[in-house]
């Protein structure tokens, strides 16, 4: 059975399984859409929230560095109590080198906000205190000798480690950063007590895994409250608001880009005839459509009801022209099940320009607005630009 337009009679046959359900299917499947996977790595992750959650991991990291940084030289005061002079000397200068390093580190990460930077800061913000005990405890002729708060000192910094919503590889990576120091200074001060060492490892396992929980645990937290922020909990496109970040960003680099709005024509009367329920199933499809016709180096965004705003980055607008008629057809193309017997196809108005470089984001667009609105006076179902 062909499927009606929205103008025409339904009919009473059976429609056959739609190609969305297939789709949808595919797209529910994908490992970039298991929650797990988003928490195990980064790869998966939106630009934007990459950039927001860089900014948040930075301003926990700034106060974390500069707060150590003037409390270990400060704690040296102690090492001059229970220690010899000279031992307590040499480890005042190796406080006072940890506390440069971290003071350079707090200084970068005020400056500058760069999601590269934040990595490596944050991996050289556990390094240094590693290696800092490594070389303290070297100083030492046995455990018995260490006093407490440097043997407690890797279980700190693990704990340290929970301030952050780092993925679970960012956790290993930091992890493992403090645990190849603390095996060396346990190969070091081996003396054949098995129990021992495997008390300490068992110890150093137990706090990297409360440390690796809550770190996780703030991720998932942070990533739930930024989709209910900026994502569309209908159609699963991100918000206006969101498009407008990228949009400043791709401005910021100087790239250029076109913008096609979407308008599904005679959306009232399927809210009208159907439903809400039925107008939302309509939306739907058409952002799914839209979303799988574009290539990850586009944006997609429900821009309000049932409109629809792509930015093609690097594309000229012959080329968007093209992709804006490749969507038109597959929406027509594509049944929508209104009930178990009914279903309908759907077309849509499209706008296309291109930004012109130093022009008001509101000025560009209102004239893919107006490019909508005349690709509905000629009769709708049409893609109109400023070319053509």
């Amino acid at each position: 059975m062909k499927p009606t337009a929205l103008s025409e009679p339904y009919s009473d046959k059976k429609e056959p399984l739609s190609k969305f359900k297939s789709l949808k299917l595919k797209t529910y499947l994908r490992l970039e859409n298991n929650p797990l996977v988003e928490l195990i790595s980064s790869h998966s992750h939106s630009t934007d929230f990459t950039h927001k959650r860089s900014d948040y991991i930075r301003r926990r990291l700034w106060i974390m560095c500069l707060f150590f940084a003037f409390s270990v030289p400060l704690f040296g005061f102690f090492d001059f109590l229970t220690l010899p002079q000279a031992h307590a000397q040499t480890l005042l200068v190796a406080r006072i080198s940890l506390s440069v390093a971290l003071f350079i580190m707090a200084y970068r990460v005020k400056r500058s906000s760069s999601v590269s930077l934040i990595k490596h800061v944050i991996a050289l913000s556990f390094l240094c205190p590693s290696l800092f005990y490594l070389y303290i405890m070297l100083t030492f002729n046995s455990l018995d000798s260490v006093p407490l708060i440097f043997t407690m000192m890797p279980y700190l910094t693990l704990a340290m480690i929970g301030l952050f919503p780092l993925t679970i590889r960012g956790g290993v990576i930091l992890i493992s950063l403090i645990f190849i120091p603390f095996m060396l200074v346990q190969a070091h001060f081996f003396n054949g007590d098995y129990w021992h060492l495997f008390n300490g490892v068992w110890l150093f396992g137990l706090f990297a895994g409360i440390s690796l929980w809550l770190q996780i645990a703030q991720l998932s937290m942070l990533m739930n409250l930024y989709r209910e922020s900026t994502v569309d909990p209908l159609t699963k496109l991100i918000n206006r608001r969101v498009m407008l970040r990228h949009i400043e960003q791709l401005k910021q680099q100087n790239i250029g880009f076109s913008v096609v709005m979407f308008d599904l024509d005679r959306f009232k009367r399927i809210n009208d005839t159907y439903g809400h329920l039925a107008g939302d199933n309509v939306l739907k499809v058409a952002s799914h459509i839209i979303k799988s016709k574009l290539t990850r180096h586009d944006i997609v965004a429900r821009y309000g009801g049932e409109e629809f705003v792509a930015i093609l980055p690097n594309t000229h607008t012959t080329q968007a022209i093209s992709c804006a008629e490749q969507i038109a057809l597959a929406l027509k193309a594509e049944p929508i099940k209104m009930s178990d017997e009914n279903s309908i196809t759907i077309t849509s108005s499209i706008g296309v320009t291109q930004y012109q470089h130093g022009e008001a984001i509101e000025m560009m667009f209102k004239r893919v607005d107006d490019l909508l609105y005349d690709a509905k006076e000629l009769g709708r179902d049409r893609v109109v630009s400023d070319i053509t």
